[in-house]
């Protein structure tokens, strides 16, 4: 039987690798296509001046690459090419509630684009949230700010949203966090807006629980405005990526689908996702909301700087599972610390290797849960200082606080649990996780040394 789906699996593997290669040869065919017609247009208004005597002066056009990549770097593929991004038919094979419930959300799904002057930033997609007192509020990435050589917000952003009904509106940065890479865009309307609002459940990222994985990404494309759909799977395994609450599924979108929802099949909005090649990462639903919840309180996201980098124990590799079973792993298997940075986690006795299974008593089951603890307990601590102390700055050092963390430490064989106490005096910075984005080659082409056309690209695989 396993032999049979190890077959099938390879199958369906091999017959992925022929549709993008296809795919690829089709747009190879249909780039060159339309090269070879605006090459064809412009020699024949260079002709029809030249034959009827026109005295003006012939357009001289030159061409300009930026960030050109080295020779072998692979073949050139649109930068925000939709090709990669499922299918009109991608939901055919699913029931029709599902289709229904991806409908629904479409409604509430806008395309982004941002500009500093006459010069674009980046295109992706987002949810409208909440519409209230005639102002629409989007959560998308912070890519959409984002400057392109460091994480700081870019001054002053032009920033179009288009509706589902292809209607260009403005918006306006309220709240930005890079490091989740989120962020909240407001939009001044008369009309009403429909929105939905993201899951706060966490059972969706529990994989040691029995339940369906079946997941739908949504994008938007702004012009022309149309919905990108793609399906496929949550999948146990963290991204790439720094942030350690983000999760993964096997859905492929472009990079217009960044800061577009994930839902799973009953409906639900359970995250938001990013862009890889390969894979979709994506923010759980609960950290979104948690972010919310603080943009609305302290205008920020504050979060305990503890000093541990961590990852979700399921992650690890083989032979140090194989240690940890043979030792006995908890019930709710928690997190595995791969790094020890900060002074004050330093002078606990926690290192590389242990496990933590509960902060101040409080048991979870992965990284993402725990981040999710951690802004509770800062919010909280913050909460009750603005109560003795109202006129403190939320910019400012944050007050001490001690988490207590359940660790369990392996040696020798045999497995020791104790509670290790951190202090924390410190807020995690906005830019300490990183968020890469290909750099795009960008082709300018000058007409009498005026620009008069631009295009984005990327190299393949």
């Amino acid at each position: 039987m396993e032999r049979e789906k190890c077959i099938e699996m390879k199958r369906l593997r091999k017959e992925e690798k022929r549709r993008e290669d296809e795919e690829r040869v089709k747009w190879a065919l249909r780039s060159r296509a339309l090269l070879d017609a605006r090459s064809k247009a412009w020699k024949e208004e260079q002709r029809k001046l030249d034959f009827g005597g026109n005295k003006r002066e012939k357009e001289t056009l030159t061409w300009e690459i930026i960030n050109k990549p080295p020779k072998g770097s692979g073949e050139w593929l649109p930068y925000e090419s939709d090709d990669e991004f499922g299918t009109e038919f991608e939901l055919k094979h699913t029931s029709w509630e599902v289709e229904k419930f991806t409908l629904e959300l479409a409604r509430c799904m806008v395309g982004l684009e941002s500009f500093t002057g006459d010069t674009k930033i980046f295109s992706c997609s987002g949810t409208i949230v909440e519409y209230v007192d005639d102002t629409g509020y989007v959560v998308t990435s912070a890519s959409l700010v984002r400057c392109p050589d460091k994480d700081e917000q870019v001054d002053k952003p032009k920033i179009n949203v288009w509706l589902a009904s292809g209607q260009k509106l403005e918006g306006f940065v309220s709240n930005v966090d890079f490091y989740y890479n989120i962020c909240v865009i407001k939009v001044p309307c008369t009309f009403h807006l429909p929105s939905k609002s993201f899951s706060p459940n966490t059972w969706s990222f529990n994989f040691y629980e029995n339940h369906t994985r079946d997941v739908v990404v949504l994008g938007r494309s702004c012009e022309p405005c149309s919905l990108k759909v793609a399906s496929g799977k949550l999948i146990p395994r963290r991204s790439k990526f720094d942030c350690e609450e983000l999760l993964v599924s096997s859905c492929k979108i472009s990079k217009r689908g960044v800061g577009g929802p994930l839902m799973d099949f009953d409906g639900n909005v359970i995250g938001m996702n990013f862009y890889d090649k390969k894979e979709t990462p994506f923010l759980p639903s609960f950290i979104v909301l948690k972010c919310l919840q603080h943009f609305d309180i302290f205008g920020k996201v504050i979060r305990p700087l503890h000093g541990l980098r961590v990852k979700t124990l399921y992650e690890a590799n083989l032979s140090l599972l194989e240690e940890k079973v043979q030792s006995g792993i908890p019930e709710r298997c928690g997190v595995i610390v791969v790094k020890v940075q900060e002074p004050s986690a330093e002078l606990s006795t926690i290192k590389v290797g242990d496990i933590i299974t509960h902060v101040d008593g409080v048991p979870f089951s992965n990284a993402a849960e725990l981040g999710g603890i951690l802004l509770d307990m800062c919010g909280k601590l913050w909460l009750d200082r603005q109560k003795l102390h109202p006129s403190d700055d939320f910019n400012q050092t944050a007050a001490v606080m001690s988490l207590k963390f359940r660790v369990r430490t392996y040696g020798g064989g045999k497995s020791e649990v104790t509670t290790q106490k951190i202090d924390v005096n410190k807020f995690t910075p906005s830019g300490l996780n990183r968020w890469p984005l290909p750099m795009p080659i960008i082709v300018r082409q000058y007409a009498n040394g005026k620009l008069v056309d631009e295009e984005w690209y990327t190299t393949g695989v």
